[in-house]
């Protein structure tokens, strides 16, 4: 193994092969364990998968036969690198397959040397295909180990183990971590001896990386030229070791070949002693042998040659297929962004002139269809928002949308707006937040927000008669954490057990002949993607007839005093502050300029419409104005630029977009023209109102 660890690869190879032969010869089970196992690393540092294969295969059955745990984990490892190298999807599954299997091994063997190890490659190989849910398991078993063993900060495991933390730290974004493994190694002297250069610039990289991300510039740029300086020094001593791989791989061809010609003069010797009359027939024998040997050669050359080819044309057609396939993605993103803004656009009249219209006493006897007609559009605006979020969701467009708010008057207003459904349903709904849990979180409510849509929907919606309970359960943990689990229970007509890991995928739903409801069967799997990229789950308990339970648990950060004081003042709001104020509504579109002004009439404010940005302009150069609502989306000068103009001459009045869009896609571009803040259309009026007096009230 030392002419291995040394890079004098051909000699590794030689000393091998002669120990495998002197093993079949005494018929020493654990010497040809060995020999296979050292074969196996010597193919595989010259790329020779498929023979790495066979000779760790060979090394793994003669270990299971002498029951050599040790060795046996040894070649699980080895097949895990292999399987790793080969890549595709399957492969993969089955390298961390091996992986577990060398883990438990250890485990049962108590070596936690060997533990260790296996762990640093398993997160080494994690970070190479990207899953870092694994690699976030095994950090965390690393440093529960590394406490219980004699590991030295010299020794190889620590300087191999340290950059490839930082790494994996930085790779999810989390740079104080990383720079909490790298900081005290920077000046620890073994990084800095010659042969651990290759560590020591890992190291140097990882931290300027850390650095960039926590956006301190000038010390990143330090320890970039620090790497660079060392990556000339390393690139050489590749170069090196290349070589040695390459002359090597031409002696071990040589050394096969060897080995041909003495396993054949072997057995030529062993004819002569049983009949030296039939030397020549021997001979000839031999003769065709080699042939055979060397047209299989021949033969495996040319059909490794038309594999390469074939691979070749194989990653040009994919490469094409993933521009095709990028290309599509960002039409339809472009498809559901135009979609949204042309279907929101009439929705934020229906839904606005319905709200409006249930607000008059004198339309009471017509109160029934109006709601009616509110909830249709409602329900378009939600089927509209659940294709969006897909889309979203697929293209990784999503961000964890953290602040703090009420959870307690967050789960009261969620409910309430299903008041229309459960009286159709006559349903019950009753909440449940246990006393230990705060007024004021923070964390991601956005999405909390469209997880318990839709499961209290879908609750609502497969009950009659019934009761929705809604439970919220919190365990305190250190450092201001708290995990809350949310619990949606409801009494209706439950789901099949053959149906219950279905319902979550795409326009799938558990029908029942004795029920017939519309929907896309979008909402439960809206709801178990956003709880994955909130490192959550959904879990369902359900018996057919007998309701169902879902149930999930987030992670939230607890919130002193003094912000519960600063938020409870934010969040009272007095309409009358609306009285007499001068809004100018700036929209092209005839109908939102009336259901916009009927919702502020209603406030007593005085309102002035102007059709296009060119008149909004003159409008506020000749008049005072407390605030103005600014469509995005107008022909001729836009909201953006009508904006901007206006910025040049009166840069403290309050300009509030309007926008059917969706803001994730529009929220840079609005607040960059100096807009002070957005409402997205079809919007509740209570929110609506809320932003329009918070910036009456701070200009």
């Amino acid at each position: 193994m030392a002419a291995f660890m040394e890079g004098r690869y051909s000699d590794s190879f030689k000393t091998h092969a002669e120990l495998l032969d002197k093993a079949k010869q005494a018929d020493n089970d654990y010497f040809i364990q060995k020999a296979n196992s050292r074969l196996g690393y010597d193919f595989l540092e010259q790329h020779d998968t498929i023979s790495a294969e066979k000779s760790i295969t060979k090394a793994m059955e003669y270990a299971i036969k002498i029951k050599d745990d040790r060795s046996l984990g040894e070649c699980y490892m080895v097949l895990s690198f292999i399987y790793f190298i080969k890549g595709d999807a399957v492969k993969i599954r089955k390298a961390f397959d091996y992986m577990d299997k060398t883990v438990a091994l250890n485990i049962k063997m108590k070596d936690t040397i060997n533990l260790t190890n296996t762990y640093y490659n398993y997160l080494n190989n994690a970070i190479k295909v990207n899953y870092l849910d694994k690699g976030e398991a095994i950090v965390t078993k690393i440093n529960e180990v590394l406490p219980k063993m004699a590991v030295s900060r010299d020794s190889l495991f620590y300087l191999d183990y340290i950059p490839l933390a930082a790494t994996f730290y930085n790779l999810k974004k989390d740079y104080k971590q990383a720079t909490k493994y790298i900081i005290p190694y920077l000046d620890d002297p073994n990084f800095k001896k010659e042969r651990f250069t290759i560590n020591m610039a890992n190291l140097y990289k990882e931290y300027s990386y850390a650095l960039e991300g926590l956006k301190d510039y000038k010390e990143a740029l330090y320890y970039t030229r620090l790497y660079d300086s060392l990556k000339t020094f390393n690139f050489n001593k590749q170069k090196t070791r290349e070589a040695s791989v390459i002359t090597a791989e031409f002696k071990v061809n040589e050394y096969k070949e060897n080995a041909l010609k003495s396993e054949f003069e072997s057995q030529l010797k062993t004819e002569k002693i049983k009949n030296k009359s039939n030397m020549n027939y021997g001979l000839i024998i031999g003769t065709i042998v080699s042939l055979f040997f060397l047209t299989h050669f021949y033969l495996t050359s040319k059909r490794r040659k038309k594999l390469v080819q074939e691979v070749n044309i194989k990653n040009q057609e994919y490469l094409k297929a993933k521009e095709e396939a990028e290309q599509l993605s960002k039409s339809k993103s472009a498809f559901f962004s135009t979609v949204s803004h042309e279907l929101r656009t009439p929705l934020y009249g229906v839904i606005g002139l319905s709200t409006i219209l249930l607000e008059d006493e004198s339309l009471d006897k017509h109160k029934e269809d109006l709601n009616v007609l509110k909830f249709s559009a409602d329900y378009l605006l939600a089927l509209i928002n659940d294709v969006l979020e897909i889309s979203k969701i697929d293209s990784n467009k999503i961000e964890n949308a953290k602040k703090t708010f009420n959870i307690r008057n967050y789960i009261t207003a969620i409910c309430a707006s299903f008041e229309y459904m459960l009286i159709q349903n006559k349903n019950e709904i009753k909440i449940n937040i246990s006393d230990n849990t705060p007024i004021l979180i923070h964390g991601d409510s956005i999405h909390l927000s469209r997880i318990l849509m839709n499961l209290i929907g879908n609750a609502c919606k497969f009950t009659e008669d019934g009761i929705i309970s809604i439970d919220l359960i919190t365990t305190p943990s250190k450092d201001g954490i708290l995990a809350i689990k949310f619990k949606i229970r409801d009494t209706g007509i439950g789901v099949p057990k053959n149906k219950q890991k279905t319902i979550f995928e795409e326009f799938t739903q558990a029908n029942s002949a004795n029920y017939n409801y519309q929907g896309t069967g979008l909402g439960l799997p809206i709801v178990s993607k956003l709880l994955k990229f909130l490192d959550s789950e959904i879990h369902l308990e359900s018996d057919l007839g007998k309701g169902a339970l879902f149930y999930f648990t987030l992670k939230y950060e607890t919130v002193n005093a003094g912000a519960l004081a600063d938020n409870q003042a934010l969040m009272v709001f007095d309409y009358t502050l609306l009285k007499d104020k001068k809004i100018l509504i700036v929209d092209d579109n005839r109908i939102n300029q009336i259901v916009t002004k009927k919702m502020l009439d209603k406030e007593e404010v005085i309102c002035a419409v102007a059709s296009n940005g060119d008149d909004a302009i003159a409008m506020i150069k000749t008049n005072v104005y407390d605030a103005v609502l600014m469509d995005i989306n107008m022909p001729g000068k836009d909201g953006i630029e009508t904006t901007k103009e206006i910025r040049q001459f009166n840069t403290t009045l309050p300009i509030i977009a309007l926008t059917a869009v969706e803001i994730e896609e529009a929220r840079s571009i609005i607040f960059n023209s100096g807009m002070t803040d957005f409402v997205v259309k079809p919007y509740d009026v209570k929110k609506f109102k809320q932003v329009i007096i918070k910036h009456i009230i701070n200009a």
